[in-house]
């Protein structure tokens, strides 16, 4: 079943699917400390390796393997980690760090 999404409803539940990435990028934190890194962890390591020139890469694949699997199962714990992974990627290219943003919201 698919259901309306109006600015109301998106307004409505931003905050719950942000509780929900932002539990699932600290669960993965857990997870993927490394010991001795204080500014890495096992996703910097493998996007490192694996990344290709960007380092992005090994991200934009991972995001893809869920894509596949939310089209198979429809689960809300793999668009969970798509958006932790956008989040990821985000971080990665230096977005927070910037003074003004790529935004689509201008009219």
């Amino acid at each position: 079943m698919s259901y309306g999404t109006t600015v109301e409803v998106k307004q409505a539940n931003f905050d719950k699917f942000a509780k929900l990435i932002g539990d699932q990028f600290n669960h993965g934190g857990d997870k993927y400390k490394l010991q001795g890194f204080d500014d890495r962890e096992a996703t910097d390591i493998i996007s490192s390796v694996f990344g290709g020139k960007s380092e992005f890469d090994w991200i934009l694949g991972t995001m893809m393997k869920y894509l596949l699997r939310f089209k198979n199962f429809e689960r809300e714990k793999d668009l969970l980690k798509i958006s932790t992974y956008c989040y990821i990627l985000w971080l990665k290219q230096g977005n927070h760090l910037k003074d003004s943003h790529d935004t689509d919201t201008k009219k």
